[in-house]
């Protein structure tokens, strides 16, 4: 089956896309497919402009449809300048105050399956924060955040009835918002957040069904390289496609820049965290995953199955 995306004449009217300014190009070796979309000097190249959808329900629809067609969808939030703005400070205070850790610290049996559990989509994260609502530690440092944490929360629930009637993707809850922080010299791998394929000893489904990444860089450079940004390789959604395949489909480039909402299939869409450089740049991002309670049950009970040593076969002997 081919994994690339392919350009269909029937795309929906209603989504909007600009070619990019940005010369197309090509990775050295000639593993990687071009970048096909990536931002302009006025920022990134959205699907949808909330600002610009007085109905929600029928924004919601549009949204659909691009993830029906793409897998993935860029989303320009309309969250207020100033809410965000207040969110990236708190970022960098939570950051002075050496808050960061590593999302998962394994010390007994239940966290280990539990880094086991979100092991791929997290791989690359060194550095984050649960942004918990009833966190008293440094919660005068979190309001925005928090907020921000519950918008992007009730706007994902939002597109649950519609995702399961036209994609058949079904979520029951939604995960802890978690703020990452990209810095240093630092590559990050390709890969898809819940690789699973439903074969007998794969990778078990870890019960991700929607991933949300939104970001709060009021500074952004367009003359850079997107540090701290996403490359999301444009692949048949209706397949899963494995990470060394999907190399070679054209990529859509995303900025790190404030107010940008990108959602994507979990068990579909392979993307990259692009590399930074240098240790003065912070870029920051919450992370929500829509999540099927249901696979998650299943698959502690497969990965606590595959901890448990395998039984001797019986003795013929007497």
């Amino acid at each position: 089956l081919q994994p690339c995306l392919a350009h269909h004449s029937s795309a929906v009217a209603m989504v909007k896309t600009k070619a990019s300014k940005e010369a197309m190009r090509w990775a050295d070796d000639g593993a990687e497919g071009p970048i096909e979309r990536s931002p302009s000097d006025a920022g990134n190249d959205f699907d949808i402009r909330m600002q610009e959808e007085p109905d929600g329900m029928l924004a919601a629809q549009k949204i659909v449809q691009v993830l029906k067609e793409r897998g993935f969808c860029l989303v320009q939030a309309n969250a207020p300048i100033p809410l965000i703005q207040t969110a990236f400070e708190e970022a960098e205070s939570l950051w002075e105050e050496g808050e960061f850790k590593p999302p998962i610290r394994v010390h007994d049996d239940r966290s280990l399956l539990e880094a086991q559990l979100w092991s791929h989509a997290l791989q690359d994260v060194e550095r984050s924060v649960w942004i918990r609502e009833g966190d008293s530690k440094a919660i005068h440092l979190k309001n925005a955040l928090k907020l921000l944490g519950r918008n992007m929360a009730d706007f994902c629930a939002g597109l649950g009835p519609l995702l399961e009637k036209e994609l058949g993707v079904r979520f029951d809850r939604l995960g802890q918002p978690l703020l990452t922080c990209y810095t240093g010299d630092a590559t990050h791998r390709v890969h898809i957040d819940n690789p699973h394929d439903g074969e007998e000893g794969s990778l078990p489904d870890n019960g991700m069904r929607v991933s949300c990444t939104y970001y709060i860089n009021p500074c952004w450079d367009p003359e850079g390289d997107n540090q701290g940004g996403m490359d999301i390789y444009m692949t048949d959604p209706s397949i899963t496609s494995s990470s060394s395949s999907a190399r070679k489909c054209p990529r859509t480039r995303v900025a790190p820049h404030m107010d940008t909402l990108v959602l994507h299939l979990s068990e579909r869409i392979v993307h990259q965290m692009l590399p930074t450089t240098g240790s003065s740049d912070r870029w920051y991002s919450l992370q929500l995953w829509a999540l099927n309670g249901d696979a998650m049950q299943q698959m502690s009970r497969k990965l606590l199955a595959m901890r448990q040593p395998a039984k001797e076969p019986d003795s013929d002997d007497d």
